[in-house]
Formats: C-alpha cells, sequence, structure tokens
C-alpha cells in the first residue's frame, strides 16, 4: 500500500536547472525565480524529480532505502534480453531442490520496481512455501468440481487427470500476484519471471489456481486478498528437472505501422 510521501528540494542545492520541472509528469514543481519549488498539488510521489536532480537538492520522505546512484553495470545487453526471452519456457517439471530465500527476495524486488499506472504501487504478494500442500488441496477439490466446465471451454485439459499436484506440480514455491489493477499486477508478474529466470529456476503461470481463487473465501483469506483486490496471477516456482535445448517457433508478429 502506498503511504504519503513528502517531497522537498534544498534551496542551498537548487541551481536552477529546470530539470525537474520539465520532468515532473504532473506539473508539481515550478520555478520560483531561480529555484525550484514544489507546489503541493497532484503530486503522485513517482521520484522522477529526485532521479533527474544532478545536485541531490529532492528528497522524499517516508522511506526506508536511499536512492541508489544510477551506474553503466545496471543496463542490460539488449541481444542477451532478447535471448533470455526466447529460451523461455513455462516449467512443470521440478527437482528437489530448495529456493533459497535471497532468491524469492530477488523476485519480489523486480516486482516492487515494475512501474504501476499513477506510481498506485498497489501490488502485493502471497508467498506459499511450507503451505503450499494445504492450500493446493483446497484447491483441488474445487477445480475438480469446474472440470466439465472448463472441458467445454478448454479442450487441452479433456485426457489430463487432474491428481492431487496438477495445480502446482511439486513446486518448491508459488507467488500470488494481487492487486485492484490487473495491468499493473500482470507486468509486476512479467518482470518476477525474467528475474527468476536469471536465477536458474523455472516457471509457469498457474491460471487454473488463479481462476479458482475466485471461488473460494477461504482461499483468498490465506492468501491475504482485500477488499478491492483480487488474484490477478500465480507464479510456481522451482529448479527445472528437465533441461530445453532449442527455442520454440512462434508466428510472425502482427504489426500495424502507421
Amino acid at each position: 500500500m502506498k503511504q504519503n510521501h513528502i517531497v522537498s528540494i534544498d534551496p542551498a542545492l537548487c541551481i536552477g536547472c529546470g530539470l525537474c520541472v520539465s520532468d515532473c509528469p504532473t506539473a508539481t514543481i515550478r520555478m520560483d525565480g531561480k529555484t525550484a519549488v514544489v507546489t503541493g498539488r497532484g503530486c503522485i510521489q513517482c521520484g522522477h524529480c529526485q532521479a533527474i536532480c544532478p545536485q541531490g537538492a529532492v528528497s522524499l520522505s517516508g522511506f526506508a532505502e536511499a536512492p541508489e546512484v544510477i551506474t553503466p553495470s545496471m543496463h542490460v545487453d539488449a541481444d542477451s534480453l532478447l535471448g533470455q526471452l526466447k529460451a523461455r519456457r513455462s516449467v512443470r517439471q521440478f527437482s528437489e531442490r530448495e529456493i533459497p530465500p535471497e532468491a524469492i527476495r530477488q523476485m519480489i524486488e523486480a516486482g516492487r520496481y515494475t512501474p504501476t499506472g499513477t506510481n498506485k504501487q498497489g501490488v502485493s504478494y502471497t508467498v506459499l512455501q511450507q503451505g503450499i500442500q494445504e492450500v493446493e488441496a483446497q484447491a483441488i477439490r474445487l477445480f475438480r468440481g469446474l472440470k466439465r466446465v472448463v472441458d467445454l471451454v478448454y479442450s487441452g485439459l479433456r485426457g489430463i487427470e487432474i491428481d492431487d499436484h496438477f495445480l502446482f506440480k511439486n513446486a518448491k514455491a508459488v507467488i500470488v500476484i494481487k492487486g485492484a489493477d490487473a495491468v499493473d499486477a500482470a507486468l509486476a508478474a512479467s518482470s518476477m519471471e525474467l528475474m527468476a529466470q536469471s536465477l536458474g529456476l523455472g516457471v509457469f503461470y498457474s491460471g487454473f489456481f488463479t481462476m479458482v481463487t475466485r471461488l473460494s473465501a477461504k482461499i483468498r483469506k490465506r492468501l491475504g486478498i482485500r477488499r478491492g483486490e483480487k488474484a490477478i496471477t500465480t507464479l510456481v516456482l522451482g529448479y527445472p528437472a528437465v533441461r530445453y535445448l532449442r527455442t520454440a517457433q512462434r508466428k510472425p508478429a502482427d504489426v500495424l505501422v502507421d
């Protein structure tokens, strides 16, 4: 949940360059003579003013961490990134290797730093590890009752047996991405999947589990889904027990250039 943070500009450090004024998306900052000042109207606390100031004159209150200096090492090689996107597969066969807490933390960080509309920062996460089997068992009971309906709209499931591990595939961790805005949460999930890949983890999106959360108040309570929120997507995680040797072919992109 986003908190209220106050933007301050130190007049002793401000050189009046106007960069913060021109980059503010809500025109909250203006020039007063040769010094930038905050009007206090419309600020979405996005931090652009702080990020762009060459003098470090801008600060935002209420954060436990200081902003980091952007360095060349933070930039990702384009060919490597595209290669990673091409190489990804939905992994449904996992090894017995445990996922270290640091890997989960890095995935959450990837979601936390993903942009949100108007800087709402309204995405939250539930990590299932010890409670995976109990939650999956609850969801499986519901899903088995839905299978006939699902079979009508999804033929790929008709010949598959719904066993006790159908939803999570014996994974070592599950992260449910929650929020009121589906786009914000889905973007966070995509960033988290990229981070998981870079850590050597396999991931698949359990759309069926996400669907079941809509039907069970008990599961929603267990996942900490608050009023106005819903589970947007579910990442199922583990170290792969399989190795893919080549990329999968894709249709040409459908692009209109005007």
